[in-house]
């Protein structure tokens, strides 16, 4: 009957252990109208035993804490390409393209153009995502007089840059710093695999993204040696940034689709995230997953980007650095909380991963993403 919710009869074999039982609830549920109630624990009921299961919810809504763990243990890379200039009346159209691409709006409003006549208007300080295979036309307005070809426009800087001059001569009042990121070997891009629709975030309140455009767009001033490698660096943190913001704001399964739309392979994420420091291993997160070992390395690694393993130990070490800033643990007891055996193996990880041992980056008060715009 409309509007009122109803359980689906599920036939259990005997011994049949938890984790399958929440699978096969999961896609009972899928048919039905039942809401999971948005707790700690969810329950699943077995019309024909009158068994009820609970389980750690951990495939509902994820909490901001759990979504920015995963945001900040997943391998994302984006690469430096391309450096945009606009009147407020020219455009450059961009074709269909096999990679995602990251505009930075160092100064200006941009105008990104999309078939069906959408627009969206990024201010400065605005970071869009647009998915692959998207025709797109972007610019100084919404209407511009002149729209131009990446051929047109296009030539390479010493640095190894490309530089799109729309500019036809006059002054820039729009500058726009492009990223890419590509797919992998398989064809997939990870985490953002299913992506359809832009995502613009607006971090210009971010303490960091000041920094980091202001210094992007002097470099893209410059040319000099390492421009392109600092520009790299402060693109990515800057995109962590944001989409952790269109998380916050959107919810994250539009933004990490490739992970969200895999369920069983988010549960073992969560697993990490939000007990990064109990003794995970291959095989009880595969167990988890409800996978053998060697399917769940392989999936695990074209949705999130890196090796299981890569990525707890990722999570522990960001949630170490967490805590060297909002607690006067000693680094021996954050090693100890955090999963590590040993203060001298914790500060060498700690070190490769952050550029900095925990002593000096609590001393110096550097956070992630500043050290990561350095």
């Amino acid at each position: 009957m409309a509007g009122r919710s109803r359980s689906l009869p599920l036939f259990v074999a005997p011994n049949t252990c938890l984790i399958d039982l929440i699978e096969a609830c999961e896609c009972a549920r899928a048919g039905s109208s039942t809401d999971v109630p948005h707790h700690p624990y969810f329950y699943l009921r077995c019309e024909s035993s009158g068994i009820i299961a609970t389980k750690p919810h951990t495939m509902g809504v994820m909490n901001d804490a759990a979504i920015d763990q995963i945001l900040a243990a997943l391998a994302v890379n984006v690469k430096e390409f391309a450096v945009c200039e606009f009147t407020a009346t020219s455009a450059i159209e961009i074709k269909q393209l096999d990679k995602i691409e990251v505009h930075f709006v160092l100064s200006g409003t941009l105008y990104l153009g999309l078939a069906g006549g959408e627009c969206i208007e990024a201010p400065v300080g605005s970071v869009v995502l647009v998915p692959a295979y998207i025709d797109q036309v972007i610019g100084g307005s919404a209407t511009p007089s002149k729209i131009l070809t990446s051929q047109e426009t296009g030539s390479r800087r010493r640095d190894g840059l490309m530089h799109y001059d729309a500019t036809m001569g006059s002054r820039s009042s729009v500058v726009v710093a492009c990223g890419q990121i590509k797919a992998d070997i398989g064809g997939s891009f990870g985490p953002f695999e299913g992506l359809k629709e832009p995502i613009c975030s607006h971090v210009a309140d971010e303490p960091v993204v000041g920094v980091a455009f202001s210094t992007i767009l002097r470099e893209t001033g410059v040319a000099a040696l390492g421009s392109k490698a600092l520009i790299g660096s402060l693109m990515k943190a800057c995109l962590i940034l944001a989409l952790r913001r269109s998380a916050q704001d959107r919810g994250s399964r539009e933004i990490l689709p490739g992970l969200f739309e895999r369920p069983s392979l988010a549960r073992a994420v969560a697993l990490v995230v939000e007990n990064p420091a109990s003794n995970h291993s291959l095989a009880d997160l595969a167990r988890a997953a409800g996978m053998s070992r060697s399917k769940f390395a392989k999936v695990f690694a074209e949705t999130i980007g890196s090796p299981p393993m890569e990525f707890v130990n990722r999570a522990r070490l960001d949630k170490a650095r967490q805590l060297l800033f909002s607690t006067d643990l000693s680094i021996s007891d954050i090693a100890n909380h955090v999963g590590f055996a040993s203060r001298s193996h914790f500060s060498r990880s700690f070190r490769n991963e952050f550029g900095l041992d925990p002593t000096r980056m609590r001393r110096n008060g550097l956070n992630g993403e500043v050290r990561d715009a350095l």
